[in-house]
């Protein structure tokens, strides 16, 4: 089968933009080059930048050695299994799989983005923190959660590093200080990473024309703070145009509280992700690898596990995106195409928290950079 490329995979070539008018032709066929992974390659030239390229370029798989089913790696991670454990299944080395989460990761949040797009609200938002560790517990990090009510449609989210609170040991109180002559959690990270996770709710709301919008969250002092900095939360508060609610965190989680769609989420990370089960060894060791793997679950929540496990007939099938609005078949066939197409990162419209997520900005410097860090970031 022919494959006609279609575009310059080059970002700074101008072929590449969206909605450019490339000349015909634009690439030069330059035949084949053999390979031990798929065989033989198709190889172009770009007559525009005069860069070269293949037909591997575009493939989720550039720049591999070797093929191993993303749907497998998908469903280990969410089921629960860690690092090595996956490894043992798949029979492949921790980088090799590290390497994987990384692009599949990628993909999902290409996913996300495309989807986000089209997407219009419809309903109320709920937004709370999920708290784990990473390194060890002397680098807390809080991971905050954008839900809709109702679908429990995962919108975004983002990552807080704290400091470590909490009754400790003299000990304890001795290593944490030694910790932090090389580095200290901000101490408004939350008020942070909640003021841009809230202002892209609000943009989503407005965009959606879904005013009057109602957020939900518990009685965190830092969410109604990084609303009141919003700039438009003023004028539409006083116009009723956007409400928040409160709820305690102590209630009890049932379907009654309006914060069940995070407390719904808090109980799957901590059961599908393996970092996240409470009292385990198999904790993250890279707080920007832990955020790839939770995108992973999260979009994996959104597109592929279905909206209710009890619900019989053909709603059964229904996933959480559907449930919020968002059309089946197109759900369907994006997700194939995203275990095959590589997403560029320069052509997709990521929000700020995606991009970030993406190029891996969100870290804590303290922790070494090992040969594996450093292998998986010039992927």
């Amino acid at each position: 089968m022919s494959f006609t490329p279609p575009f310059c995979p080059h970002r700074h070539c101008p072929t590449h933009r969206i909605g450019f008018a490339a000349p015909s032709p634009w690439f030069h066929r330059r035949g084949t080059r053999p390979t031990q992974v798929v065989g033989p390659v198709p190889v172009f030239s770009c007559l525009v930048c005069r860069r070269g390229f293949s037909h591997r370029t575009f493939g989720i798989d550039y720049w591999t050695h070797r093929t191993v089913d993303y749907r497998d790696i998908q469903n280990l991670l969410v089921g629960g299994s860690g690092l090595r454990q996956s490894c043992r299944t798949l029979g492949v080395s921790p980088r090799l799989l590290a390497n994987r989460h990384t692009r599949l990761a990628r993909q999902s949040l290409a996913l996300q983005a495309q989807f986000l797009q089209d997407f219009r609200l419809r309903e109320s938002l709920v937004f709370d923190g999920f708290e784990s560790f990473v390194y060890s517990q002397f680098f807390p990090d809080n991971l905050n959660l954008l839900v809709t009510s109702a679908s429990q449609f995962v919108l975004g989210f983002n990552a807080a590093v704290l400091r470590r609170k909490g009754r400790m040991t003299d000990r304890q109180k001795v290593q944490r200080t030694e910790i932090e002559k090389g580095y200290r959690a901000p101490g408004n990270d939350i008020y942070r990473s909640s003021l841009e996770m809230l202002n892209f709710g609000c943009q989503i709301a407005f965009e959606s024309r879904a005013l009057p919008i109602h957020i939900f969250s518990d009685e965190h002092h830092e969410y109604a703070r990084a609303l009141a900095q919003l700039q438009l939360f003023a004028q539409w508060r006083e116009e009723g145009l956007l409400v928040h609610s409160t709820t305690s965190s102590k209630a009890a989680r049932t379907l009654d509280n309006p914060l069940f769609p995070v407390n719904y989420l808090d109980r799957q990370l901590r059961k599908d992700l393996a970092e996240h089960v409470r009292e385990t060894v198999r904790f993250a060791r890279r707080l920007e690898f832990s955020l790839e793997r939770a995108a992973i679950h999260l979009v994996h929540h959104n597109f592929f596990k279905v909206y209710r496990s009890r619900l019989t007939g053909e709603d059964r099938k229904i996933t959480h995106a559907q449930q919020a609005g968002l059309d089946g078949q197109e759900i369907r066939r994006r997700r194939e195409t995203m275990f095959r197409h590589r997403a560029f990162w320069w052509r997709e419209s990521l929000a700020d928290w995606q991009w970030e997520i993406w190029n891996r900005k969100t870290g804590i410097p303290i922790h070494p950079v090992t040969p594996l860090a450093k292998h998986l970031r010039a992927a």
